[in-house]
């Protein structure tokens, strides 16, 4: 098996432009992450989906941090 994929219906008033999601398992393994597989273990949890933006978004919100 490739990959888990759903079956979504469009919700009313949705866009044709819906971002796939991807389960952590998937994301460690790509190629476009595979410098930050470290970091991507640990701020994404188990078993959720997540858009390839939101991941994104996530690395760059916990760089910003400050170091206490």
């Amino acid at each position: 098996m490739a990959g888990k994929k759903r079956d979504l219906e469009a919700a009313p008033g949705a866009t044709d432009k819906m971002e796939p999601e991807f389960l952590k398992e998937q994301l460690l393994t790509s190629k476009r992450f595979k410098g930050r597989r470290d970091i991507i273990d640990a701020l994404l949890e188990d078993g959720k989906l997540y858009t390839i933006t939101a991941v994104e978004e996530k690395i760059k919100d916990y760089r910003k941090g400050k170091v206490k």
